[in-house]
């Protein structure tokens, strides 16, 4: 391999002197400032870039890469070997850089100044310029990359398709760091006029929505997956999804809770004053719909739960804690996915793909308070009815639409959620909960466009009914529950979920 120039300008040095000193029979290093330092004490001869392009660095540093010596010397191909030795300029072979750590500054306290000066100009030139040209530069970006390219150096096997990966990982690094100054300078503008977003670090998924679909979880920058598995096979796709969901539901309720999940949706949620108890009600609601199903708690599983969900078919239970206890029973089954988290917020956008583009929306977190609430019936709610009708709507918010929860007290009864009917969600939900439909509670997702839902509730014997209200046909609507002396309220808030 012929010897070349080398350009070493590196926010992150870790292992950048071994890489250097192990690749230094085939390359003259090139460096800046403190790393140019680095490379001396690691016994390798160093020429600082300022002696190699015959102008010092300027404005504290701002300006030290960008001169024609260094980038007619990235740039220029074969091709133009006649040009760069009429310009005196030499080519350089590897370029080894990282960015200032502007993710880092900004997760921090910090101030606007400091953000703007954590913005780097000379490393994204010099990773992009070596990209472009990856056929005659070898690009790292990585210290994670220090090792196998050495190998390939010293092996002299540097291929295409390494120099071209290099590449790809080159202009990644520089995408994801212009999205993430972006994002931050725009984070003040409720819509940006171009919304951009990076994730990385791919996760593997057992599967997708389907066996036959691949899928892979990919995470913000810097951040870490939302849950830790501790047990079973690996997780898949719609785990993921009703994992979501399930936190969704639990970061609304503070005492301990169940949430079971089935395809997305809620079948069965309750609040106790313990786990335990939690979660008899919650199965209690549908253990048809629980047979397969994920299982979100907000408490420690203890050695009595654990027995309980044990005995029965369960793919994945996600939850803060799992006592020892309730670990060996648990792990007795080889597939049973069991998962950790610790974190209740859900994310703040939804996003949805659709034919060229995107849509994206607020998440639907908001949260109301009875204060929040119209009554529009002539029957009064007791202090019990409004808490009752809350712990409702905190539900049939994760339920898909079209959804109706029928519950009392914290403890659902029957769900009927994914429906093309209003009528047809409250009918189902009618059913699921059957003779204890009786003085309960109901709650919809959006409003009676006829009074024929409330008809059918008032014959089951539901005593209250809260629905966002706003349909062209409200007072047939109020005028049927007044004739079945049922108190409604409306939520003022739409909880549709498709």
């Amino acid at each position: 391999m012929e010897r070349r120039l080398a350009i070493i300008s590196v926010f992150d040095k870790e292992g950048i002197g071994e890489f250097c000193k192990n690749v230094s029979s085939y390359f003259d290093f090139i460096s800046t400032g403190k790393t140019a330092s680095i490379l001396e004490e690691s016994g390798v001869s160093v020429t600082r870039v300022s002696d190699f392009t015959g102008y010092p660095e300027i404005l504290g540093g701002r300006v030290k890469t960008l001169h024609p010596k260094v980038l007619g010397g990235i740039l220029g191909t074969t091709e133009q070997k006649s040009e760069l030795e009429t310009m005196n300029l030499q080519p350089i072979g590897l370029v080894v850089s990282n960015l200032y750590p502007f993710d880092q500054v900004i997760s921090k306290q910090h101030n606007l100044m400091d953000a703007i000066e954590n913005i780097d100009i000379g490393g994204v030139t010099l990773l992009r310029a070596a990209a472009k040209n990856y056929h005659e530069v070898l690009i790292v970006s990585s210290p994670s990359d220090y090792e196998r390219v050495a190998n390939s150096i010293l092996e002299g096997n540097i291929s295409d398709e390494l120099r071209k990966e290099l590449a790809i990982k080159a202009f990644y690094h520089t995408a994801k760091y212009d999205i993430a100054i972006s994002r931050y300078l725009s984070s003040e503008v409720k819509w940006p006029s171009s919304f951009v977003m990076g994730f990385d670090n791919p996760q593997d998924l057992r599967y997708g929505e389907n066996w036959h679909q691949e899928a892979k979880y990919y995470l913000n920058p810097n951040s870490e997956p939302f849950y830790k598995q501790i047990h079973g096979k690996a997780v898949s796709y719609n785990n993921l999804v009703d994992f979501t969901s399930a936190i969704g539901v639990l970061s609304e309720l503070n005492a301990p809770t169940c949430a079971i999940i089935k395809h997305t949706s809620p079948c069965g949620v309750a609040s106790s004053d313990d786990i335990e108890t939690a979660f008899d009600h919650a199965f209690a609601t549908d253990n048809l719909s629980a047979f397969g199903s994920v299982m979100g708690f907000n408490r420690v599983i203890t050695e009595p739960l654990a027995k309980k969900l044990n005995a029965m078919f369960v793919d994945a239970i996600i939850a803060p804690e799992f006592d020892e206890t309730s670990m060996e029973i648990l792990m007795k089954k080889e597939n049973l996915i069991l998962c950790t988290f610790s974190d209740y917020t859900i994310p703040d956008l939804s996003i949805r793909l659709v034919p060229n583009g995107i849509l994206v929306q607020p998440s639907n977190t908001h949260i109301i308070s009875e204060a929040d609430l119209k009554v529009v019936s002539d029957k009064r709610p007791s202090v019990q009815d409004m808490k009752d009708l809350m712990f409702a709507w905190k539900v049939v918010k994760y339920a898909k639409s079209n959804a109706a929860v029928i519950s009392t007290g914290t403890r659902t009864l029957g769900v009927g959620m994914g429906q093309t009917s209003r009528i047809g969600a409250v009918e189902l939900a009618l059913k699921r909960a059957g003779e204890r439909a009786e003085g309960s509670v109901l709650a919809s997702d959006a409003f009676f466009p006829y009074r024929d839902s409330i008809d059918a509730a008032a014959e089951k014997g539901i005593s209250a009914i809260i629905s966002p209200g706003g349909s062209i046909r409200d007072k047939q609507s109020i005028t049927a529950a007044n004739d079945a002396g049922i108190i409604l309220v409306w939520s003022n808030i739409r909880a549709f979920l498709h």
